[in-house]
C-alpha cells in the first residue's frame, strides 16, 4: 500500500501497489524488532505468497474456456507459466531474493531460474551494489523474467541486476516483473529514470531512506531477519 498522497504513476509508470486487507497484519508481524526468526519466516512467507500469485498473474496469459462440474462454460486465462514454463525464469538476487524466489517456484515449479550475487558494500557512505557472480539459463533473452528481491531501497542492487539482465544478457526490459516487499521513492524514482517499461509489482511504498540507507520504516536487514544471520 502507498499512502493517500502518493500516485503510484507518479512515482514509476509501470508501479503495481497492491491492495489487501491482510497487509497490516501481517507487516505488523514483520516489522516489529521483537519478531523472532521462525515468527519472521512464517509471516513474511505468507505475505510474499500473495506477492508472488499477483506478479506470476503479471505475465502473458491466453484465454481458454473450460467446463465446470454443472456443465457450465467459463471463460478464463491460463498463465504462461502453466502452458509453457520453458520460457519464463525467476531470477533472485542473492540473498534476500532467494527468500522470495521460493515462494514464486512454490507456484510455478516448472519454470527456470536464475541467480544474480549482488550486495551493498555496507563499508561504504554510498551503499552501492557489489556484483560478483551471475548464473542464468540459455536463452534467458527469450524469455519472460520474474526478478525477485524483497527490498527496493536506493535502486544500487535493482539497476544493477537489471543492467545484468537488459545490457549483458539481451532481456526485453519490457518482458521483467520486477516484484518486492517494500519499496520507497527514492528507489522508484532511480528505477523510473533507467528502466521506466520494467513493470513493478510491490505490497508497500514506505516513506522515505535515513542517513544509512535503510528504508523508513522499514523492517530492517530483510536477508539477516529471514535466513536468521544476525
Amino acid at each position: 500500500m502507498a499512502s493517500a498522497a502518493k500516485d503510484p504513476s507518479d512515482l514509476h509508470p509501470n508501479l503495481t501497489v497492491l491492495q489487501s486487507r491482510a497487509f497490516v497484519g501481517l507487516f505488523t508481524k514483520i516489522r516489529d524488532k521483537d519478531t523472532g526468526p521462525a515468527e519472521f519466516v512464517f509471516y513474511s512467507k505468507r505475505l510474499m505468497r500473495l506477492l508472488a500469485e499477483e506478479a506470476v498473474a503479471h505475465l502473458p496469459s491466453e484465454a481458454v474456456a473450460v467446463t465446470t462440474p454443472t456443465d457450465a462454460p467459463y471463460a478464463g486465462t491460463r498463465s504462461v507459466v502453466d502452458a509453457d514454463p520453458d520460457s519464463v525464469c525467476a531470477v533472485s538476487v542473492v540473498r534476500a531474493g532467494d527468500s522470495l524466489l521460493e515462494s514464486v517456484r512454490e507456484i510455478a515449479p516448472a519454470l527456470r531460474v536464475g541467480k544474480l550475487w549482488i550486495q551493498r558494500n555496507e563499508g561504504s557512505k554510498a551503499k552501492e551494489a557489489v556484483h560478483s557472480c551471475t548464473k542464468l539459463p540459455p536463452g534467458v533473452e527469450d524469455m519472460d523474467v520474474i526478478l525477485c528481491d524483497p527490498m527496493l531501497a536506493t535502486g544500487g542492487s535493482a539497476r544493477t541486476a537489471l543492467r545484468i539482465l537488459v545490457e549483458e544478457h539481451g532481456v526485453d526490459p519490457g518482458r521483467i516483473v520486477f516484484a518486492n516487499v517494500i519499496s520507497c521513492p527514492e528507489g522508484l524514482a532511480a528505477l523510473a529514470d533507467e528502466f521506466p517499461t520494467v513493470r513493478i509489482v510491490t505490497c508497500w511504498v514506505d516513506d522515505e531512506l535515513n542517513e544509512d540507507k535503510f528504508i523508513v520504516p522499514g523492517l530492517g536487514d530483510y536477508g539477516d531477519r529471514f535466513f536468521n544471520t544476525l
